[in-house]
């Protein structure tokens, strides 16, 4: 048995009953779990398999208590665990009526199915995914016009293919032959943050794939993607004349090379 809590004390206790195998989940993924709710006497509060359906949330998120937030992470798939977590982990002095009593330590058998990241895209539709590895700080992500300056390294099947940093405007990617995944995922990122990003083909180099990169076609790639710092762009509310001017012509230069992307694109998928 070990002590998991991030605090190490011994709020969440862990007993490992079935080994689980590969990584294990990051804060912001979506988990998918059995489990089982019992107080120390045995009786059972609460259980995912008396409704034959797995439980989903995104860890260390706040959606669940405190013990599974910190208790969850450590967790691999195919791993069957028992967490015990003392009240403060738990529901505290006020319980969870009529089933859990106040200052309540509860143990919780979980089985881990499965865990995936945040799915970056606007259509979800798997394209982007995103799992923080280092958290970022502050409150905002970087907005479309933003100045960004990133770091990565991309690699596909286990080979790093490529490592470099640029500073661009989002948005305008493709000028620096970013990929749209990564411009993306960092729609989503705070200042600071790494991620592990899983670009699927469709927004990477679809199905011609980059001879230069030796990626092959409809490659799915890797990232690991740094957001060292960005400088928010201005709302047009906020700007001078000039400045109307000046983004005024930067859209269109934008508009024209984001037309001409998606034409090549469909090209390529055709």
């Amino acid at each position: 048995m070990v002590d998991v809590s991030k605090a190490q004390d011994g709020g969440i206790i862990k007993k490992i009953l079935t080994e689980g195998a590969g990584d294990t989940p990051s804060t912001g993924n979506e988990v998918s779990v059995h489990y089982t709710g019992r107080l120390l006497d045995g009786s059972v509060f609460d259980s995912s398999k008396d409704r034959d359906q797995l439980f989903k949330f995104k860890v260390g998120t706040g959606q669940v208590i405190k013990g599974w937030d910190e208790g969850i992470v450590t967790m691999k798939r195919g791993e069957v665990a028992i967490l015990t977590c003392k009240p403060e982990y738990a529901y505290g002095a006020s319980g969870s009526p009529p089933k859990i009593p106040p200052n309540s330590t509860l143990e919780f058998e979980v089985e881990m199915h499965d865990f995936y990241g945040e799915d970056c895209t606007e259509s979800s539709d798997g394209g982007v995914l995103k799992s923080t590895t280092v958290a970022g700080t502050g409150l905002s992500n970087p907005r479309e016009g933003a100045t960004v300056k990133i770091s990565w390294v991309m690699s596909h099947m286990d080979r790093e293919l490529e490592k470099r940093s640029a500073e661009f405007i989002l948005g305008d990617g493709a000028a620096h032959d970013i990929v749209p995944g990564i411009e993306t995922a960092l729609l989503k990122m705070k200042k600071g943050e790494t991620a592990k990003v899983t670009v699927k083909s469709l927004y990477a180099y679809g199905n011609v794939g980059n001879a230069e990169l030796a990626v092959p076609g409809a490659a799915d790639l890797t990232y690991l993607l740094t957001l060292e710092s960005f400088e928010q762009a201005k709302y047009k509310y906020e700007m001078d004349g000039a400045e109307k001017i000046k983004f005024a012509e930067q859209v269109k230069q934008w508009y024209q090379r984001r037309v001409r992307g998606h034409a090549c694109i469909f090209i390529l998928q055709s």
